[in-house]
């Protein structure tokens, strides 16, 4: 049976070699809207979804920890109650860092309270 807690994509975080040329073909060749900063640079997708991308070994946080020295690459899922999301994954033997969790084969998924 299917667990109910998840919501929708909320946004997707990569760390990319080039950001420029990254931001160049989104811009220009798929015609995505761009906000944010040089270092934090956000796509607008359809559907709401939000892409963010930062250099690679940009100083954006760490799993649960934003003051580490990297994000991880990440989907983030918005949820109705991160409590709920906690109590789910403590019972499957899961713990939150923060809003994070390492899942198994390096896959971090954020999850974003409503």
């Amino acid at each position: 049976m299917a667990w109910t807690g998840l919501g929708v994509l909320d946004h997707v975080a990569v760390r990319v070699a080039d950001p420029e040329a990254l931001t160049e073909f989104l811009t220009n060749t798929m015609g995505v809207e761009r906000r944010g900063t040089d270092t934090r640079r956000l796509f607008s997708l359809p559907g709401g979804v939000t892409l963010a991308v930062f250099p690679v070994g940009a100083d954006q946080g760490g799993i649960g920890d934003r003051s580490g020295a990297r994000l991880p690459d990440h989907l983030a899922l918005r949820v109705d109650s991160l409590d709920a999301v906690r109590s789910h994954l403590a019972e499957h033997g899961y713990q939150l860092e923060g809003d994070m969790v390492a899942a198994p084969g390096g896959l971090v998924l954020q999850f974003v309270g409503a």
